[in-house]
């Protein structure tokens, strides 16, 4: 299996567990405020859906060598309005769209060469460091598990 292969795998995988998560939430849990987050459940699996065309996007740059030029205030600022946007949002609009986009992303992973793996390009989130566009397909999995756990935590699951 190819790297690209293996990491759209690895990110089908995390999302089915995230959804599968999602599916099981009674409402009252779906709305218990995930500590440290300081969202409920259903913003915070939400946000990973959402989240899923943010990295896709990133991913894209940098195949090509780009720069991302989000800053941390940026996503700050992007997550702030998720929340009030989303507000309410349901069980089955969010799991349409981690379907949606998380799919979405697996292709994209999928279509990484081995030499567009490792392109980078300057990463602004993290003080302009460079990132391979390999290593971001690694963050659109390692994310939404982290996201999950403290979720799950929450909810006395983890």
């Amino acid at each position: 299996m190819s790297s690209a292969e293996q990491l759209a795998v690895d990110l089908e995988v995390a999302n089915s567990e995230v959804i599968a998560f999602a599916e099981s939430c009674s409402p009252a849990e779906w709305e218990t405020v995930v500590p440290g987050e300081e969202w409920t459940v259903a913003l915070v699996i939400h946000h990973i859906a959402a989240s899923h065309q943010l990295v896709n996007g990133w991913i894209g740059q940098l195949r090509h060598g780009e720069a991302v030029s989000n800053t941390r205030d940026d996503i700050d600022d992007q997550n702030a309005h998720h929340a009030s946007d989303f507000v309410g949002v349901s069980v089955e609009a969010t799991v349409e769209l981690l379907r949606a986009n998380g799919a979405v992303t697996a292709a994209t992973i999928r279509s990484l060469t081995d030499e567009e793996l490792e392109r980078s390009g300057a990463f602004a989130p993290a003080d302009g460091r460079p990132i391979t566009a390999g290593q971001m397909a690694g963050v659109a999995t390692t994310r939404p598990r982290g996201h999950l756990e403290h979720a799950a935590g929450a909810l006395g699951r983890g």
